[in-house]
């Protein structure tokens, strides 16, 4: 069934007629011969279509669009008006009136009319949804959009680790959210008032690993950086068997420490780790150490991918949506319901980060945006350099972003020299006064 349609005519002849019209075309039809009659048939919730006569007894149209608009400023009336009434209509329109259609009128135009009215609609009502939707998760720090089960169930899990200080095993492939995650955690903890301190696990040598994590004295390194805060590890599945070792001792020196009368200096650093493969899968392959993922194990909470979550896509683009159009000052487009469709139909490999970045790219091209190159299912997979190129850019943007442009700060989290991270950001077109708030 098709949206609901109100029709204002004083004529019964003209009412019955188009209202047959209309609900042979499945749409559901409400007739009045009173413009005052209708005023009290709708609020600003109403789903659909008002269309109206302009010379009528009583409440005239004009009239009754004014007052309909103060009832909802967004709701389309479509108003119908004889030759004389042109200069009328016109002024209808800078009212705020979506179209006029002047009598005789054929089927084909009005459908026509009434069917790009009823797609605004849809597009206004969604819209205010989401800005309520978001508003009411718009607490400060990190928010864990959605209203999949599997984010239900998340931010209840989440919810409940507010006051424990265990150790956080945060499993999901790359781009499901891991480290907003592991920052809801720390700016939900006793900790807060203290840095999220972070170290990338990926590509580390044993020797970068343990300088890096632990420096070369007892008060360097990472793990000494979070005393008092929070630990974060990236990618800890990447980590070279030493090192496993390594971090498993330090736990391990750090359990002991805490004991009564241990001579060991104790540590009072929280530890988050994050793995975008099953450690347990690793572990039953002999890749992952027992021991370590024992510790690790006895708090895991695991993201899903966002083709398993798909009524979220449209939530997280508008957010991302609105996002971008503010630090761009742009205004924020509406999705069509094409991109809705590409949306729900695309797999997103590259989940949550991936659809950040296209939302980005549909604030900044606007009309130039290609939804069906975006979205092509079955174009060509890249090639390992366009992937890599690809890689770089999205890990060196995401840093920025977190960091609000801030290059000492970036330079510290990606251990990149400062020389490096200029050339690389050259290459990519970053500047980073974009970045920040």
């Amino acid at each position: 069934m098709k949206p609901p349609v109100i029709f204002i005519d004083d004529e019964k002849a003209i009412r019955d007629s188009l209202g047959q019209t209309l609900e042979l075309e499945d749409y559901q039809v409400q007739l009045f011969s009173s413009a005052r009659q209708a005023l009290s048939q709708f609020d600003n919730h109403f789903p659909g279509v008002i269309i109206t006569d302009i010379n009528m007894p009583g409440m005239d149209g004009m009239t009754f669009l004014q007052q309909a608009l103060t009832i909802d400023a967004e709701l389309p009336v479509i108003m119908l008006t004889g030759h004389g009434d042109i200069s009328t209509a016109v002024d209808a329109m800078r009212i705020g009136a979506y179209d006029f259609l002047e009598k005789p009128f054929s089927t084909e135009h009005l459908l026509d009319v009434l069917k790009r009215a009823c797609d605004k609609r849809e597009l206004i009502l969604e819209n205010r949804e989401l800005k309520k939707e978001l508003a009411s998760q718009s607490s400060p720090g990190p928010r864990i959009l959605g209203n999949s089960l599997a984010i239900k169930q998340l931010r209840r899990s989440l919810y409940q680790l507010q006051e424990n200080e265990t150790t956080v095993l945060l499993e999901g492939e790359e781009g499901t959210g891991k480290r907003l995650v592991a920052q809801f955690i720390h700016d939900h903890s006793p900790r807060q008032h203290l840095p999220l301190i972070s170290l990338k696990c990926q590509d580390l040598t044993e020797q970068q690993f343990e300088e890096m994590c632990f420096g070369h004295s007892p008060d360097g390194g990472k793990w000494a950086d979070a005393e008092g805060s929070t630990l974060y590890l990236e990618h800890i599945d990447c980590l070279a068997p030493a090192s496993q070792q390594r971090l498993l001792d330090q736990l391990t020196q750090a359990g002991q420490a805490t004991q009564q009368g241990s001579h060991l200096k104790a540590s009072d650093t929280r530890l988050i780790v994050s793995s975008s493969h099953s450690l347990d899968v690793l572990t039953a392959q002999g890749l992952f150490s027992d021991a370590l993922f024992q510790r690790l194990r006895h708090c895991t909470l695991s993201l899903p991918p966002l083709r398993e979550r798909k009524e979220d896509i449209e939530l997280l683009c508008q957010n991302f949506i609105r996002t971008a159009a503010s630090r761009y000052n742009i205004e924020a487009p509406l999705l069509s319901t094409e991109q809705k469709n590409k949306l729900l139909a695309y797999n997103w490999p590259g989940n949550v980060r991936e659809l950040r970045t296209v939302s980005e790219r549909l604030v900044l091209l606007g009309s130039q945006f290609d939804t069906q190159q975006t979205f092509e299912l079955d174009a060509p997979l890249p090639s390992l350099s366009e992937r890599v190129h690809q890689f770089e850019f999205t890990l060196i943007s995401d840093a920025l972003r977190r960091h609000n442009g801030r290059l000492k700060d970036v330079q510290s989290e990606l251990a990149l020299a400062r020389k490096t991270l200029y050339d690389k950001m050259k290459k990519h077109g970053l500047d980073k006064q974009d970045f920040k708030e």
